[in-house]
């Protein structure tokens, strides 16, 4: 998996792959590297950590309702349609809608009021992180072959 590699050790063609992700499915790869900085490396150690700390503890720009917002909206159709997906694997059915999922957690019940009220920051942020980090999962748990296909040792490198 992505996650158990050491990337020091490699230089890494991060236009080579972000395209095999997107190549994969993952269309906001590229966008969502982007939030993240602009070093390969870098990036994919702040991966790693959304992974096991959650994207909540606050990584690259995904922070301030400014950006989470702006991300939003900017992917505003993939966003909805991933977490309407996820809502049915949640619930195993296709019944269960996005708000009901919603309505059911008291905080989120306030969002989704406060939206009503028109101020939909905090839906949004919540919208982003959930679908940042289930694409992030995602892309961490896949075949080494997807980053060292895009790699060359260091050690290789230097000589």
């Amino acid at each position: 998996m992505i996650i158990d590699i050491n990337y020091s050790e490699y230089i890494i063609d991060k236009e080579g792959f972000i395209k095999e992700l997107e190549d994969r499915g993952y269309s906001t790869a590229k966008e969502i590297f982007d939030y993240l900085g602009d070093d390969i490396e870098e990036i994919l150690y702040k991966c790693k950590d959304i992974v096991v700390h959650g994207i909540e503890s606050g990584f690259g720009s995904f922070i301030y309702y400014s950006d989470t917002t702006r991300f939003y909206k900017d992917n505003e159709e993939e966003i909805l349609k991933h977490l309407t997906e996820l809502t049915d694997s949640v619930y195993d059915d296709e019944d269960t809608s996005l708000v009901t999922w919603l309505y059911r957690d008291e905080v989120y019940r306030l969002y989704l009021e406060e939206m009503l009220l028109g101020d939909p920051a905090r839906l949004y942020n919540l919208f982003t992180w959930t679908y940042v980090q289930d694409i992030i999962t995602r892309i961490m748990g896949e075949d080494d072959d997807a980053l060292l296909d895009y790699a060359t040792s260091k050690d290789e490198y230097d000589e």
